[in-house]
C-alpha cells in the first residue's frame, strides 16, 4: 500500500474534521437565534450522555475492526474484510439495540434527564453508535476516506438545514435533537449506499472473539478520552442546570475548532512517521512548528478577545468568556502532546501512548466533578486544560526514553509572540479588528525573521495542497511578500 495513499487519505479525514467541526458552530449559532441557552445546554446534555454511553459500548471494537479489516484489505483478502466488517456491525447493532431498550423502559428519569429527554438518547444510541462506528472504519480500514469524509460533511449540513427549519417551526429542544438524529441517519445512509459491492459473509462467532480481543487494548483509553472530552458539559448540566451547560458548550464547541487543528494536522504524521527509516524526530517537530503557527495566533486572539465569538451567538453566552480563555490556553500544549504520540505511535511503543492517554484523561475525569461543583464552567474548563498540561509533563518525562527532544525554547517563541501582542493590543484597548490584524501580520513577520518558520516549510505546505502549475502561477505574485518576510531570495541569482 503505498504511502502517497495514506497521506491522502489522512488528507480527507483532516477535511471532514475542519468542515464538521465549523458546520457545528454554524448550526449552534442559527440554534442560539430560535431557542434560549437552556435549551442549548439540555440537547447539549443530552448529545454528551449518549457519546458516554456509546462509548462505554463500543468495546474498543473501532480499533480492532481497523486493525482486522485493515489486514485483509492488505492481502487482498475480500472474503475477510466482508466476514470481519458484517461481524463487527453485528456486534455494534446488538449491544446498542438492547441498551437503548433498557433506557427506553427505564423508569423515571435517567442521568439527570426526563423520560422524553432519555428516549433521545436512546434514539441518538442506536442510530449513531450502533452503525455509524463499525461503517465509518470500513472505509477508514480500507483507505477510502473520502466516503468518511462525504458522510460527515453530508450530515452536518443535513443537521444545519433541518435543525433550523425544525426551530424555524417552534419545535424547540425537539427540533435540536431532530438535527441531530437526521445527521445520523444521513450519515449511515452514505455508508450503507457505499457499502455496495462489499462481499458479505456471515456474522462469526470465532471472528467475534478476534474481534473483541484486538479491540481490548484500546478500549480503556477510548473510553476516558470520551469521559475527557464529555463528563463537563454532563456535569454542569446536573450540577447547575441547562443555561450554564448551554453557555459553556458553546464555549467548548468554539474551542474545539482550533483543538481541532493540532488533533489532526500532527494524527496525519503517523502514516508519515511510520514509513519513515530516519528523520522522524526531525520530521515531528517541523510538523509541531508548523502546527503552531497556525493556532498560536488564533488562540491568543481568542483569549484576548474571547466575547467576540461567543457573542455572535448571543449575548447571554458571553457568561462563559472566562471558560472559553482557559479552554484555549490547552492549545499552547497541544500540538508537543499531539506530536509526541504520533511519534511514539509511528515507533510502534504502544504502551507509551497508552500512558499517555491514561495520563491525559485521568485528570480530567478526577477533577471535573469537584471543580464543577466549585467554580461551574470555570471549573470544567479547568479539569479539560489539565488533561494537557498532564500530557505535557508525561512528553518531558517519556522523550527521554525514544531520544526525542521537544524543542522548548522554540515552541515557546512560536506560542509567546502572538500571545504578547495580543496582550498589549488588549491592554491598550486596541478593536478586535484592528488587533486581529496586527496579531496576524507580526506573528508572521516574527516567525519568518526569527527563522521559526522558514521559506522550505511553506514551499511543502503549499506542495502539499497545490499542484505544481498552480504553484508556478501563484508565485509571481507572492515574491514580493515573501522577500519582504524573509529578505530577497538569492538562489535564483
Amino acid at each position: 500500500m503505498s504511502l502517497s495513499r495514506v497521506i491522502r487519505g489522512s488528507l480527507w479525514l483532516y477535511i471532514s474534521s475542519i468542515a464538521s467541526n465549523f458546520l457545528g458552530y454554524i448550526y449552534w449559532l442559527l440554534a442560539a437565534r430560535f431557542v434560549d441557552a437552556s435549551t442549548v445546554g439540555t440537547g447539549a446534555a443530552v448529545v454528551g450522555v449518549s457519546s458516554l454511553i456509546t462509548g462505554l459500548l463500543s468495546l474498543g471494537l473501532s480499533s480492532g475492526a481497523t486493525r482486522m479489516i485493515g489486514r485483509s484489505a492488505g492481502i487482498k483478502d475480500e472474503g475477510g474484510v466482508g466476514a470481519y466488517f458484517i461481524t463487527a456491525l453485528g456486534i455494534s447493532l446488538l449491544v446498542s439495540t438492547v441498551a437503548s431498550l433498557l433506557i427506553l423502559l427505564y423508569p423515571g428519569g435517567f442521568m439527570g434527564l426526563t423520560k422524553s429527554e432519555a428516549s433521545f438518547v436512546a434514539i441518538l444510541i442506536l442510530v449513531g453508535g450502533g452503525w455509524s462506528g463499525s461503517l465509518s472504519v470500513l472505509f477508514s480500514a480500507t483507505l477510502r476516506t473520502y466516503v468518511n469524509a462525504a458522510a460527515s460533511i453530508l450530515s452536518s449540513i443535513f443537521r444545519l438545514v433541518i435543525g433550523i427549519m425544525l426551530l424555524y417551526m417552534g419545535m424547540g429542544f425537539v427540533g435540536v435533537m431532530g438535527g441531530y438524529i437526521t445527521a445520523s441517519l444521513v450519515s449511515d445512509a452514505v455508508y450503507l449506499y457505499m457499502c455496495r459491492g462489499v462481499r458479505l459473509r456471515r456474522p462469526s462467532l470465532t471472528l467475534a472473539k478476534e474481534l473483541i480481543e484486538a479491540s481490548m487494548p484500546s478500549y480503556i483509553p477510548s473510553i476516558l478520552g470520551v469521559a475527557g472530552t464529555w463528563l463537563g458539559v454532563v456535569g454542569i448540566f446536573g450540577l447547575t442546570g441547562g443555561e450554564q451547560t448551554g453557555t459553556y458548550y458553546m464555549a467548548f464547541t468554539i474551542a474545539s475548532l482550533v483543538y481541532t487543528i493540532p488533533g489532526t494536522l500532527l494524527g496525519l504524521m503517523f502514516p508519515v512517521l511510520s514509513g519513515m527509516e530516519d528523520g522522524r524526530k526531525r520530521a515531528t517537530n517541523r510538523a509541531v512548528r508548523l502546527t503552531y503557527a497556525l493556532i498560536a495566533p488564533v488562540s491568543a486572539l481568542g483569549i484576548m478577545y474571547p466575547w467576540v465569538p461567543l457573542g455572535l451567538i448571543g449575548e447571554a453566552y458571553t457568561a462563559s468568556a472566562t471558560a472559553l480563555r482557559i479552554l484555549l490556553l490547552g492549545t499552547f500544549v497541544a500540538p508537543i502532546c499531539s506530536g509526541f504520540g504520533s511519534l511514539i505511535y509511528a515507533y510502534g511503543r504502544y504502551r507509551l501512548v497508552t500512558i499517555m492517554g491514561v495520563v491525559g484523561n485521568v485528570p480530567r475525569v478526577l477533577l471535573y466533578l469537584p471543580l464543577v461543583t466549585l467554580w461551574g464552567d470555570v471549573g470544567a474548563a479547568v479539569a479539560y486544560v489539565a488533561g494537557y498540561f498532564a500530557s505535557l509533563v508525561a512528553a518531558v518525562v517519556l522523550s527521554r526514553r525514544v531520544g526525542y527532544k521537544l524543542e522548548a525554547r522554540v515552541n515557546a517563541t512560536l506560542a509567546g509572540v502572538p500571545m504578547i501582542v495580543a496582550l498589549a493590543a488588549g491592554m491598550l484597548g486596541v478593536h478586535w479588528v484592528v488587533g486581529t490584524l496586527i496579531v496576524a501580520a507580526l506573528s508572521v513577520l516574527a516567525y519568518a525573521r526569527l527563522g521559526l518558520i522558514t521559506r522550505e516549510d511553506l514551499s511543502e505546505v503549499s506542495a502539499a495542497i497545490l499542484s505544481k502549475k498552480q504553484i508556478s502561477m501563484i508565485y509571481p505574485h507572492t515574491r514580493y511578500i515573501l522577500s519582504l518576510l524573509y529578505g530577497e531570495d538569492r538562489t535564483e541569482e
